[in-house]
């Protein structure tokens, strides 16, 4: 999506969440920023370089069981498709929804991915 980001995590140990996202936030902040930058300098011309990428805050939700797993992915891979920027979730180009629905593993064991 344009505005947000859908991630299914996992971690052996608990309590990593909000040392990854901290972690995820920052390095990916520069890319985005050196992106931006590079290849959309029309877009980034109307931005402050101090402007975050980010916002402070993150939504976690507690994944507890496979049908739940399969509600969630189901939920993230139609989302581009809810906001009318595309017609099939395979279709957007920034979504393991290809991936899923070609049989192929993006490293999330469920019932669709091979």
């Amino acid at each position: 999506m344009p505005d947000h980001v859908h991630a299914v995590l996992w971690f052996s140990e608990s309590d990593q969440l909000s040392k990854f996202m901290k972690q995820w936030k920052q390095r990916s902040s520069v890319k985005i920023k050196k992106l931006m930058k590079n290849d959309l300098p029309n877009y980034f011309s109307t931005t402050s370089e101090q402007d975050p990428v980010w916002q402070p805050r993150y939504y976690s939700f507690n994944i507890f069981s496979m049908n739940k797993l399969q509600e969630k992915i189901s939920y993230m891979r139609e989302n581009p498709v809810r906001a009318g920027l595309v017609a099939h979730p395979g279709d957007w180009a920034f979504s393991s929804a290809a991936f899923y629905l070609s049989g192929k593993s993006v490293g999330v064991p469920t019932e669709s991915s091979g």
